[in-house]
């Protein structure tokens, strides 16, 4: 199914239209499940190099220098640029944001010289503000999809009524943002496109796009690569990556090395800057025991919880300390910080205004715990099996413990064992050579490399 050149299901992110299918969703974790597929990937390289040999048909000019275009930042909730990263290094005059937009934007624009609202005092422009008319086209490719599904009635994925409901959805959506970033490209001189992923299809289509015209894209890392969705396939000219982890990695999925730049990301530059909160401010808000060492432990809703609560009821028996939750995404307090006295939540504070005044980290398999060792904090991770792990952390070693009681012991220990805190903060500082091996500002690594890319 292609419109205008773009094929429908390159454009896709295939998880978010399987997610709700309980029983699909499980099957993939099952051996057995590949039988039932008539196309066989025996190298996981094989998924990549299908990508970059339809990426390759959308580059009809090669990558152009285009000095006095402006340099793009394609905005959405994982981008994370602090604003201090566009004061330091964005000329507000050479660039512009994109974003996506909703319905609720009234106001129309298909004019070069009319900007639809500001973000970080930048001329932002809003794709779902350009005029188009494309129901017609629409309706042709839904019906072509609802011909499929007839023809496929057996089938796993196709027979699903709420795939079929979120697939003819996904179809208005694409070619509407198809459309529009085609006349955002040719309202705007473009020398440079910065993407916080290209998963999503947004993001997607720009760089593609993009490619037709020549234009350079960079697209960073919005978190460590836990497991390959949201990584992989890489559609931009260039991945900008935190560390040599990702370099390895990338390679193994059969990206070329020369298409990946070790740029770090800019939200970490705030680790290396001076707390903006002092530690009295900060125990006093939180009604913590100012006596005492902080634990905060990271976690996400109420996954693993049976597991946290032993690791809670552990460090608690044995240590007269103050705990912190951090839940990710959210910003209330988490259910365990009713259970036990000595639990606080982190309530609305900003993780780099938390993470200078805790002691010690406990996280799951998260971005949060990276950034805890790049601010110098004793980290331990509790860990769990997942298929599609990459195996971030394993090189922490004992520091990644499945088994709570056992890590609340090894974190107690922490305290109370010099040569164990040696070796914890020694395991960390290897790990950091791999995984973030350069610790001058990402916001000026990235300026270098748009630089590089637009002359």
């Amino acid at each position: 199914m292609n419109y205008r050149g773009f094929t429908i299901s390159y454009i896709c992110h295939f998880p978010s239209l399987i997610r709700n299918n309980t029983v699909l969703w499980n099957d993939l974790y099952d051996e057995k499940f590949t039988k039932r597929l008539k196309n066989q990937v025996k190298e996981q390289k094989e998924i990549q190099e299908a990508f970059n040999n339809y990426i390759q048909s959308h580059k009809k000019k090669p990558l152009v220098k285009i000095k006095h275009g402006k340099v793009v930042v394609n905005y959405d909730t994982i981008l994370r640029f602090p604003v201090k990263t566009f004061d330091d290094y964005f000329d507000r005059s050479k660039t512009m944001i994109v974003m996506a937009g909703s319905k609720k934007n009234k106001k129309k624009s298909s004019s070069a010289n009319t900007y639809n609202k500001m973000l970080y005092n930048i001329p932002t422009k809003i794709l779902s503000n350009y005029e188009i008319n494309t129901k017609k086209a629409v309706i042709q490719l839904q019906n072509q999809a609802r011909a499929m599904f007839k023809s496929y009635k057996g089938h796993h994925l196709y027979k699903d009524e709420k795939f079929q409901i979120l697939f003819l959805k996904k179809i208005t959506e694409i070619v509407n943002c198809i459309e529009q970033s085609i006349l955002f490209l040719d309202d705007v001189s473009v020398s440079c496109i910065v993407f916080s992923n290209t998963h999503s299809y947004i993001s997607r289509i720009l760089a593609l796009a993009a490619a037709e015209k020549g234009i350079p894209t960079i697209c960073m890392q919005h978190g460590i690569i836990g497991n390959e969705f949201g990584y992989i396939p890489k559609i931009a000219a260039i991945n900008a990556v935190y560390g040599n982890f990702e370099v390895r990695w990338y390679k193994k999925m059969g990206v070329p090395k020369n298409s990946l730049a070790i740029i770090g990301h800019p939200r970490f530059d705030q680790a290396f800057m001076s707390p903006k909160i002092t530690r009295s401010k900060f125990y006093k808000q939180l009604g913590l025991d100012k006596s005492k060492k902080t634990v905060m432990l990271v976690v996400r809703g109420n996954r693993d919880i049976a597991k946290w609560r032993i690791l809670i009821r552990m460090i608690s028996k044995k240590l007269k300390i103050n705990i912190l939750i951090k839940d990710f995404p959210s910003k209330n307090p988490h259910a365990l910080t009713k259970e036990f006295p000595s639990v606080h939540s982190t309530q609305s504070y900003d993780l780099y205004d938390i993470l200078p005044n805790v002691d010690l980290v406990i996280s799951y398999p998260s971005t949060v715990a990276l950034e805890a060792m790049l601010l110098n904090k004793p980290l331990f991770i509790l860990d769990k099996k997942l298929p599609s792990y990459t195996g971030y952390y394993n090189s922490l070693d004992e520091v990644v413990q499945k088994d709570p009681e056992k890590l609340g012991k090894l974190a107690v220990r922490y305290f109370n064992d010099p040569n164990w805190g040696i070796y914890v903060q020694e395991k960390k500082r290897n790990f950091l050579r791999n995984a973030y091996p350069d610790f001058s500002m990402s916001g000026k690594r990235l300026k270098r490399l748009i630089n590089s890319l637009t002359g």
